[in-house]
């Protein structure tokens, strides 16, 4: 019988399969022997090009702590110096008597 109305609707049932033998780590190194293998034809050549490419970004945006600390620091003095730089310019600028000479000179 259909059911009308606002009350509990019916849900469908789930799929819920769990595989009984699965390796994570076979699975790992099935993929990374396949990566030396020679492709049997231009499909395969493209696939194993995408998954080389995957592998290469998420490698990447979980890499090495400690080269993307190194990093990080290298730019954050950078940052300072180009701070610090730009303070003493801005100082030295509005400090002289030039600056309100040209907004005098603009002014008339």
């Amino acid at each position: 019988m259909i059911k009308i109305g606002f009350g509990n609707s019916i849900k469908p049932k789930t799929f819920g399969y769990i595989p009984r033998f699965y390796d994570p780590d076979k699975e790992e190194l099935k993929e990374r022997l396949k990566k030396y293998q020679e492709p049997a034809s231009e499909e395969e050549a493209i696939d194993q090009m995408k998954k080389r490419i995957k592998t290469g970004i998420r490698f990447k945006h979980y890499g090495d702590s400690t080269s993307r600390s190194s990093y990080a620091r290298k730019s954050n003095i950078r940052v300072f110096y180009i701070i610090f730089i730009l303070g003493v310019l801005s100082y030295i600028l509005l400090s002289s008597n030039k600056i309100t000479s040209l907004i005098e000179a603009f002014s008339k």
